[in-house]
């Protein structure tokens, strides 16, 4: 699971449909045919994909609003990297519900920091220490923060068992 997402207005090549599209990952997975930036939120990278669908959402909704030809759509998906076109649904609220349901249980399932409950970055950017189990923590502050307990912790027992 991912927790960089990017969004983008597009014009897809094979359909012509305008689609807003929520991509897994920085703006190098997007697809390449997206719209110059117009509305706020767009061709930002995302922490989580609640954040990322709220924001397409406004974006859907203020680009309904501009009548370009044709409807709107939205969908979230991911490309590898490569071009592939999202399938999207319709921009309404009944679709809005459906894709804010998904992005709370995605973000809900990612791994959290042990010390302050924030989504892990990917691990090549996660924290640890010589007490923890491997890398639990989003950054070096939390990392700091749990070995002073530790070692907290290991101080009293210390003096605790010597008395």
């Amino acid at each position: 699971m991912s927790i960089q997402w990017t969004v983008t207005r597009q014009c897809q090549w094979a359909t012509g449909d305008n689609v807003v599209e929520i991509s897994v990952g920085g703006l190098d997975y997007a697809n390449p045919d997206a719209l110059c930036q117009k509305y706020p939120g767009e061709f930002k990278t995302f922490v989580g994909m609640v954040p990322a669908v709220e924001a397409a959402i406004k974006i859907a909704e203020a680009w309904k609003a501009d009548k370009p030809k044709g409807k709107i759509k939205i969908a979230s998906g991911g490309t590898g990297g490569y071009t592939m076109p999202f399938e999207g649904m319709t921009a309404c609220k009944t679709n809005y519900k459906l894709l804010r349901k998904e992005a709370a249980e995605h973000d809900a399932a990612l791994p959290k920091c042990e010390c302050c409950g924030e989504m892990l970055p990917d691990s090549k950017h996660c924290f640890g220490h010589e007490f923890s189990d491997g890398y639990p923590f989003c950054s070096e502050y939390c990392a700091e923060k749990d070995y002073e307990h530790c070692i907290e912790q290991d101080t009293t027992a210390v003096l605790t068992d010597g008395e």
